[in-house]
This record gives structure tokens, sequence and C-alpha cells, in this order.
């Protein structure tokens, strides 16, 4: 019963989180930092009901067996192990859809790849920070980050003849600076949560904050590259694309007024609630990787916990790291 307890306060806690983290006391914190923790939570809520429900089902052995697995007070005339197995497939099918989100994402994001012919047409454009962005002609304006196996950075020539050299600049290392930041596979594996349990309200901003805060962080990036002048200029204009136009936008309209209030405001970021933020996020992984190896193991060793919690910081914690040339420009003229 204690354990149920502690699960029960677990859950209770991530569901209160979207809503904590989006909140104007961690308006000032970094959106790496921001980011991990969002995601993190939306790892959280995906499998901590599982584990609930399986921890629940324990519970409800011990009371309905008093202690003895044959004794007359047995619900249903179910022993201790019917319990636990009719308890477990509840919990093994409150996963039902996460696997299948899994596996459709999987499928139709890979799909959605660059194939050879693509890349055969394609200009190929070396970054400041890092890595390649793929300019593919198309009269559409398009910019994203995705991919699988090999995640890539794309824009189209549709999107580039709206800009000046310098915002088309800012807006190629940003796009990089998602594949750097390893964002497209850390927004699919939230998409995969936000598609099975997006009927769930915490879901829905946990999501919602992940992707703005990835955008955040990546601007932050081409920031520190090419200037904010020239990033706040490129969006400027695509918001205007996007405000006089009824087509179809791949740009999310409030994302953007978000992404450029924290270029006005370079000097938002806080130490102190940045490290209130890191702090957090170093409490979450290490206390969801706990509760899902004590779900998974009900008498878990050392060494597996660490190998757990060493599991899930690799995931939840990719957000705060970077790789590729840390370059810092030259001058802001902003």
């Amino acid at each position: 019963m204690i354990r149920l307890g502690l699960a029960t306060l677990a859950l209770a806690l991530f569901l209160l989180l979207p809503w904590m983290l989006t909140g104007r006391d961690f308006a000032r914190a970094s959106p790496r930092l921001l980011s991990a923790a969002h995601l993190v939570t939306l790892l959280a809520l995906a499998l901590l009901p599982a584990g609930w429900l399986a921890c629940l089902g324990a519970a409800l052995t011990a009371l309905a067996t008093g202690g003895d697995p044959h004794a007359a007070g047995c619900w249903l005339g179910l022993d201790a192990g019917g319990w636990r197995l009719v308890t477990d497939a509840v919990a093994l099918g409150a996963l039902a859809p996460l696997v299948w989100q899994a596996v459709r994402l999987s499928v139709r994001t890979r799909r959605a790849e660059l194939r050879e012919v693509a890349l055969a047409a394609a200009d190929e454009r070396r970054l400041r920070g890092g890595g390649v962005v793929w300019v593919i002609p198309s009269g559409r304006p398009l910019a994203y980050a995705g991919g699988v196996v090999r995640p890539r950075a794309v824009v189209t020539t549709g999107l580039l003849s709206m800009l000046d050299p310098a915002e088309q600049e800012a807006v190629l290392e940003h796009e990089g600076a998602h594949v750097r930041l390893g964002h497209p596979r850390l927004l699919l594996l939230g998409a995969v949560v936000a598609g099975a349990y997006g009927f769930l309200p915490s879901v829905r901003r946990a999501w919602a904050g992940l992707g703005r805060e990835m955008e955040a962080a990546a601007d932050e990036e081409a920031a520190r590259l090419v200037g904010r002048s020239s990033l706040l200029a490129a969006l400027a204009r695509v918001g205007l694309a996007h405000a006089s136009s009824d087509a179809p936008s791949f740009v999310d309209g409030a994302h953007l007024r978000y992404r450029i209030r924290r270029l006005q405001e370079p000097a938002r970021s806080d130490p102190r609630t940045n490290s209130l933020v890191g702090a957090l996020s170093a409490v979450l992984v290490a206390g969801f990787s706990w509760s899902i190896c004590a779900f998974a193991d009900r008498d878990p060793a050392a060494g597996g916990l660490v190998a757990c919690a060493v599991g899930v910081a690799a995931i939840g914690l990719r957000p705060t790291w970077r790789w590729g040339h840390r370059r810092t420009a030259a001058g802001d003229s902003g």
C-alpha cells in the first residue's frame, strides 16, 4: 500500500507539471532545459499510468487475499495469481495506444524522409554551427527538420526567395540547430505520446510546451551564430506571409509570437531559474527512473537502477546538449 501511495503521488505530480512549467515562474528559464523537463514529463505520462495500474493490482491482490492466496475473502473466486494476471493485462492494455502510435508515426516519418532522387536535385548548404541543410527546389515556402534513421534539415527555395541573404542564413542555422540538438527524433517520441494520450489535458499541454521550447532553443542557437536581428527579421517576414495567406502553413502562429518575444528580450534567461529547472529535470529523471525500474522489477538491484537512470537520462536530458562547432557570432546588430 505504501508503494501504491508513492505511485499515486508521482502520477499526480507529473499530471500537474505541464501547467507549472508553462507558468510565469519558469518563463525566464533556458528553452533547452524546459524542453528536457517537458520531454521527461511526456515520457512519465506515457508510462506511469500503466505502472500505477500494475501497482494498484498488487495492492488489490493483497487486500483481496488477506495474505493468503486462497483465503475466503478472495474476490470473484480469483487467487492472488489470477488477480495479478488481470491487473497486469489491464496495465499492458493501457500501453497499447502508445505502441500503435509509435508504429504508425515511425512508418509515416520514414516514408517522408528525403530519397536519393530528391537529394540529387537539392543544394547542400554547410552551416557555421556544423552539419548541413538541404535546399529543395520548390515554390512552396517550407522549412523543417525530420527523419528517423538519418534526420535532415530541409528548406525550400520558395521560402528562401522571401528573405535577404542574412535572413536566409538565419533560417538555415535555425533548421540545422534542430538536427544538432536531436529534436527530430525527440519530437517523434513526443508525438507518439501525444497521439496516444492526447485526450489528457496534461499531455496536450506538455506536448505544446515541448514543441514551443524546442523552437525557441533552435532560435537561441541560430542567434548565437548569426545574431538576433537577422533571425527576427526572417521570423517577421515569415509571420507576415503566414498572416496574409489562406493556404496551409508550416508555421504555428502562437509559437511564432512566443519566439519573437524571446528574441526581443535577450536578457530574459535567469541563472536562478535555470538552476531551478535544471535541478527539477534531474529530480524528474531520477524519480521517473526509479518508478519505472521498480514497476519492472519488484526488487530492483542498485545496478539495475543505475542502468535505468542512465537510459532515461540519455533520452530525457538530450535537449540540453548539442554537437557541432561552438562558434559565437562576431557581433549582433540587434
